[in-house]
């Protein structure tokens, strides 16, 4: 039985969405970040960096989030393809969204509400999200998909676009291709599901 340990935050719902597209079911364990659950003992036996997400399947232990993405479609063999042009493919956007995407946003959300708010560190911030999102809306331009269909690319990257459309509009201006996408995304039944953190 799989047992994923998250809370309502960005990385916390990657692997929610995904668990609900596979179908697969599972036990949720909510780490409640703000009473400090992932610092406990009990939790650090099971991710020794301390934060969330993670999972346990069967004895096999995996955290942080790309990694339970990448675990999870390979115990599938879904979402993620078998040549290795579009594994590579698929990969590249995973790591893009775990190596740039998501540590940036994250610190913009952090300077745009800091206050006194640190203007040098923000701008910084907000520079480098929205060239993200230029990267991302030009990748768009021509297909439905991060990788042209579906994958876990599109799972890793959805959550992080919807705090930056709901509290950082500023990240997406002059975007043209991330709205729809968002959109398109976000109508999956089972996104809906994962980003309420609400098993199937």
């Amino acid at each position: 039985m799989v047992t994923l340990y998250t809370w309502t935050t960005p990385n916390g719902r990657k692997p929610a969405i995904l668990l609900a597209e596979l179908e697969m079911p599972y036990e949720l364990e909510l780490v409640d970040l703000s009473r400090g659950v992932q610092k406990t003992p009990e939790y650090l036996a099971i991710n020794p960096n301390g934060k969330i997400p993670a999972l346990v399947d069967d004895g096999v232990t995996v955290f942080e989030s790309g990694a339970i993405l990448l675990y999870l479609a390979e115990k599938a063999n879904e979402l993620i393809p078998t040549t290795k042009e579009g594994r590579a493919e698929v990969l590249s956007w995973l790591f893009w969204q775990v190596g740039g995407q998501g540590p940036f946003f994250g610190q913009l959300h952090r300077f745009r509400d800091e206050r006194p708010r640190d203007q040098k560190a923000y701008e910084r911030f907000l520079d480098e999200s929205r060239r993200l999102v230029w990267v991302l809306d030009r990748r768009l331009a021509d297909r439905e998909y991060v990788c042209g269909y579906y994958t876990i690319a599109d799972i890793a990257i959805y959550p992080w676009m919807v705090v930056a459309e709901e509290a950082m509009p500023e990240a997406l201006a002059g975007a043209r291709h991330v709205r729809p996408w968002l959109a398109r995304v976000g109508e999956r039944p089972a996104v809906k599901l994962g980003m309420a953190l609400q098993a199937a």
